[in-house]
C-alpha cells in the first residue's frame, strides 16, 4: 500500500476572526507533518486496487480530530477513515506557533502488497517512503505536493471561533456572546442580549444555527446562548449585506455553525454559580454513526437575591444530534434542540392585597427538529434539509405561538479553478396564533388586538459566483428572488381573509482586492427585504412580534447597505481593519423604540380640565432613516502569550419621526435613533502567566442615548436633544488549567461581568410633574438600572 499526503494547511487559530488572505501572505506558514506509522491494512475480502481521499482536521496538539471521505468507496473508504484517526502529526505552524489545520490525505491500496508498509514519515518530513513488496523491486519514491492556502471567509464577515473566544473576558466561553465586542454593535443595555447593529433594530437581525432559523440566540437576563458552547465550532457575523444565502432580514445576520461529529468519545461539563451544563458525543456502529446529547440548566436565583429582590430569572436548553454515513459520499442526520426562558421583574403596587411577587415580563420557548441529507460532489456538495419548529413567547395571560415548517436546498460546485457556483432555494410556512391563559378572577379581561395573527408563506431562490480572475482579485456577484405572502382574517365582524403577496429582488456584490502584500481593500453592497414586524395582542414584552403585512399594506422593510474598508497586516502579528459604512432604511419596524411617537390623529387635543391620555405606542409606525459611521478593529491572536483586541465605532443613526404636539397636531422631525450611541469602545487584553494560568480584562465604554424633555407626557422640541450619561464597565477572567491524560483537561475559572458594579441609564425617564393640569410642567431625568452584573465561579472539564 502506498500513501501520499497533499497538505492544504487551513489556518484556523486567530483572535475572533479567521486569518485573512492578507494576513496569511505576511505570515510564515508550515503545514502539518505526519509522525510515526501510517500503515493502513488492506481490507479483508476486498479485491483490486483502490484510492481514498480524505479530509483531516489536525489539531494544535497534532491529533486528528475528524476525518471525512472525499473520494473512495467501501470497504476501502471506511478502512482508511478509521486508520487515519490514529495518525499523529507535528502540528501546522504560523510564525512558529502551532495552529489547527485542515489537510487532505490520499491513501492508495494495492492488492499485491503483502507486508505492511513501514512508517511513512519521520524527520525530515518529506523523506521518500520505501514500501516492502512481496517481490524484490527498486524502492518507490512517491512525490509530495504541498500547498499552503488561507481559510477563505466571506467578504465583510467576521468569524468568532469557540476555542478563541473561550478566553474573552465577559463572554463566559460563548462565541455568540462575544459578538458584543465587535465594532458596529451597540447593546440596548449592558448585559442585555439585544443589539443595534449599524443602526438597524434588534428585531431586524437574523439568527441561525446550522442554517436553521431561530427566534433567539441568547437566554434572557444573563444572556447565555441557547446552544451549549461546546457544540459551536464558530460563529459568522455579517453586520450588513450578507451573502445571498441569507435572506429575509433587513439587518445583521448571525450564523452559528456546529462542530463536525467526532470520531472518538468526547465530552465536556461545567458547573458555575448560575448554571450547569454537559455535552457528550460518541461514534457507534464502527464509526458510521455518531450521536450527541447536551444541555444546560440555569439557577441564578441565589446570586440575584444578593443584589435585588424584584427580579426572577430561569432558563434551560437542550440539544440532541444523530448522524449516519450511508456511503463514502452520503450522510443523513437529525438535529433537535430547544430553549426555555422565564423573566419577571418589578413589584406590583396599588392593591395592598395583591401578591408582592415580581410580575411576569416574558416567557419564551422554542423547539426545532432538522432532518438533513448531504451528498458530496467532486469539488462540491449538495444539501437538502427539512425543519419543523414551535415557538411561544409572551407574558401571562397572553402568548404568541408560531408553528413553522421549512425546507432548504443548497448547492456548491467548483466550476473552474477561478470560478465557484453557489445557489439554492428555500421555503417556509409560519402559522401564528394567540393563546390566552386563565386569569385571576380579580383581574380584568385582557383586550385582544384588532389585528388577527397571520399565516405566512415565503419562498426564495438565490445564487452567487465566487470569481477570482487573478490571484489578487475576488468578486462575488449574487442575487436573491423572494416572494412574501401573508393572509389573515379581516377585522371583525367580517369573516373573510385578507391576502397579500409581495415579490422582492435582493442584489448583492462584494469584492476583495489585494493592493500589495499586507494590504487589501474590501467592498460590499446589498439590498435586503423583510416582512413587517407586528405586535399582536396585549403582550408587554417590547421585542415580541410576528411577521406579516398590516391591513391594506404591501410595504416590506427595506435596507440599502454599503461598506468600504481595508485590512492591514502589521508587525507583531497584529491585524488592523478599518471600515466605513452607510445604510438607508425604509419601512423598518423598531419594536424597541420609546412610546413618544404617534400615528397622526390617534390622540386629539385635550380640554383644560381633561387628564392627559396615556401613552399609546403606534402598532406599525414605519421608520425611514439612515446610519453611517467608521469602525476600527485591531487584534492579536490568542495563540500569542499577550493577546487582545481594540474595537471602536463612531456612528450616527437618524430617522424621520412623528411627534404629537400638546395642541393635538402632528410634528415631523429628523432625530437620532432611540438607541443611537455615538461612541462605542472595547479594549481587551489577555496574558498567559505560565504554568497554565491565564488572566484577562476587558473595558466596555459607550456614550448615552438621546431623549426629549416633556410637556406633561408629550415630548417637546428640540426632540432628542439630550443624552443619557455615558457608561463603562470592566470584565475580568482568571483561569487555571490542569492536563488530564493525552486529550483531557480540567480548569478552574473565575469570571465576572461589570465587576465594578456600575449602574447605567435605563430604557425610560423618571419624570416629576409640577403645577396644575392647566399649567403643568414636567422635569425628567434618565432612569437608572442595575448594577447588571454576572459573577461566575466554576469548574470546566474536557475529555
Amino acid at each position: 500500500m502506498l500513501i501520499f499526503l497533499r497538505a492544504a494547511g487551513h489556518c484556523l487559530a486567530v483572535l475572533l476572526t479567521c486569518a485573512t488572505a492578507v494576513a496569511e501572505q505576511a505570515s510564515e506558514l508550515l503545514p502539518p507533518v505526519v509522525q510515526g506509522s501510517t500503515d493502513v491494512p488492506y481490507p479483508e475480502g476486498a479485491e483490486g486496487d483502490a484510492a481514498v481521499v480524505l479530509e483531516l482536521v489536525v489539531e494544535k496538539d497534532g491529533s486528528v480530530s475528524s476525518a471525512t471521505v472525499v473520494e473512495g468507496s467501501p470497504p476501502f473508504a471506511e478502512r482508511a477513515r478509521t486508520a487515519v484517526l490514529a495518525w499523529h502529526f507535528a502540528p501546522a505552524q504560523r510564525d512558529h506557533q502551532p495552529v489547527a489545520a485542515r489537510i487532505r490525505a490520499r491513501v492508495a491500496f494495492q492488492r499485491e502488497l503483502e507486508e505492511p508498509v513501514p512508517p511513512a514519515a519521520s524527520a525530515p518530513a518529506l523523506a521518500p517512503v520505501a514500501p516492502v513488496e512481496a517481490k524484490p523491486a527498486a524502492p518507490l519514491e512517491p512525490t509530495y505536493e504541498v500547498t499552503v492556502v488561507g481559510a477563505r471567509r466571506e467578504i465583510g464577515q467576521t468569524t468568532l471561533a469557540k476555542r478563541d473566544v473561550r478566553e474573552l473576558p465577559g463572554a463566559f466561553g460563548d462565541a455568540f456572546r462575544a459578538i458584543e465586542a465587535l465594532p458596529g454593535v451597540a447593546p440596548l443595555a449592558s448585559g442585555v442580549p439585544y443589539f443595534y447593529v449599524r443602526g438597524t433594530p434588534p428585531n431586524n437581525a437574523g439568527y441561525y444555527v446550522d442554517g436553521i432559523r431561530v427566534p433567539l440566540l441568547f437566554h434572557l437576563g444573563l444572556g447565555q446562548s441557547v446552544i451549549h458552547p461546546g457544540l459551536i465550532d464558530h460563529v459568522d457575523f455579517f453586520p450588513s449585506a450578507a451573502p445571498a444565502l441569507h435572506g429575509g432580514f433587513a439587518g445583521a445576520v448571525i450564523a452559528g455553525q456546529t462542530r463536525e461529529p467526532p470520531t472518538a468519545l468526547h465530552g465536556e461539563a461545567n458547573l458555575r454559580l448560575v448554571d450547569a451544563g454537559a455535552l457528550v458525543e460518541a461514534p457507534f456502529a464502527s464509526g458510521r454513526g455518531r450521536a450527541l446529547v447536551a444541555g444546560r440548566y440555569g439557577y441564578p436565583g441565589p446570586v440575584l437575591s444578593a443584589f435585588t429582590d424584584d427580579v426572577k430569572i430561569g432558563y434551560w436548553d437542550y440539544q440532541a444530534r444523530a448522524s449516519w454515513q450511508l456511503g463514502s459520499r452520503d450522510d443523513v442526520s437529525a438535529f433537535a434542540f430547544g430553549s426555555h426562558d422565564y423573566l419577571a421583574s418589578g413589584v406590583p403596587s396599588g392593591d395592598p392585597t395583591a401578591s408582592k411577587e415580581p410580575v411576569e415580563q416574558l416567557v419564551s420557548d422554542f423547539h426545532r427538529i432538522d432532518l438533513r441529507y448531504d451528498h458530496a460532489l467532486t469539488d462540491g456538495r449538495v444539501r437538502f434539509a427539512l425543519t419543523g419548529g414551535y415557538d411561544s413567547q409572551g407574558a401571562a395571560p397572553t402568548y404568541m405561538t408560531d408553528r413553522s415548517l421549512g425546507a432548504r436546498l443548497e448547492l456548491e460546485k467548483q466550476l473552474t479553478r477561478a470560478l465557484r457556483l453557489r445557489g439554492g432555494a428555500s421555503a417556509r410556512l409560519d402559522h401564528y396564533d394567540i393563546e390566552v391563559s386563565e386569569q385571576n378572577p380579580r383581574e380584568p379581561a385582557v383586550p385582544q388586538s384588532s389585528d388577527p395573527p397571520p399565516t405566512n408563506i415565503s419562498a426564495g431562490l438565490y445564487s452567487d459566483l465566487v470569481w477570482r480572475p487573478t490571484a489578487r482579485v475576488e468578486l462575488v456577484p449574487g442575487a436573491r428572488f423572494d416572494v412574501y405572502a401573508s393572509s389573515r382574517r379581516d377585522e371583525p365582524p367580517s369573516t373573510t381573509r385578507v391576502r397579500t403577496i409581495v415579490p422582492a429582488v435582493d442584489p448583492r456584490l462584494s469584492a476583495r482586492v489585494t493592493l500589495f502584500s499586507g494590504l487589501a481593500w474590501l467592498s460590499t453592497l446589498g439590498l435586503s427585504h423583510q416582512y413587517p414586524s407586528l405586535r399582536v395582542g396585549n403582550i408587554p414584552a417590547p421585542l415580541v412580534s410576528i411577521a406579516g403585512f398590516p391591513f391594506a399594506d404591501r410595504q416590506l422593510q427595506t435596507a440599502e447597505q454599503a461598506s468600504q474598508g481595508f485590512e492591514l497586516a502589521l508587525p507583531a502579528n497584529l491585524t488592523l481593519t478599518a471600515t466605513g459604512f452607510y445604510s438607508r432604511f425604509s419601512g423598518l419596524t423598531d419594536l424597541s423604540a420609546q412610546c413618544f411617537q404617534f400615528q397622526p390623529g390617534t390622540v386629539g387635543p385635550r380640554l383644560p380640565d381633561e387628564p392627559q391620555p396615556p401613552f399609546v405606542c403606534p402598532n406599525n409606525e414605519p421608520v425611514r432613516g439612515r446610519a453611517y459611521g467608521v469602525e476600527l478593529l485591531l487584534r492579536r491572536p490568542f495563540s500569542e502569550r499577550l493577546s487582545g483586541l481594540v474595537s471602536y465605532t463612531l456612528s450616527r443613526a437618524t430617522r424621520r419621526a412623528h411627534f404629537l404636539t400638546p395642541s393635538g397636531g402632528d410634528d415631523v422631525a429628523t432625530v437620532a435613533s432611540d438607541f443611537d450611541r455615538t461612541h462605542v469602545l472595547n479594549v481587551m487584553l489577555s496574558y498567559d502567566l505560565g504554568r497554565r494560568w491565564r488572566a484577562g480584562a476587558r473595558l466596555l465604554f459607550y456614550t448615552g442615548t438621546p431623549y426629549s424633555q416633556l410637556d406633561g407626557s408629550l415630548p417637546v422640541p428640540p426632540y432628542h436633544a439630550y443624552r443619557t450619561p455615558a457608561f463603562y464597565r470592566i470584565d475580568f477572567r482568571l483561569e487555571k488549567r490542569w492536563q488530564l491524560g493525552q486529550t483531557g483537561s480540567i480548569a478552574f475559572v473565575l469570571e465576572g461581568q461589570n465587576v465594578t458594579l456600575r449602574k447605567e441609564s435605563g430604557l425610560g425617564l423618571d419624570c416629576e410633574g409640577h403645577g396644575t393640569p392647566q399649567s403643568e410642567t414636567t422635569t425628567c431625568e434618565p432612569s437608572t438600572i442595575g448594577p447588571i452584573t454576572i459573577p461566575s465561579v466554576g469548574v470546566e472539564a474536557f475529555f
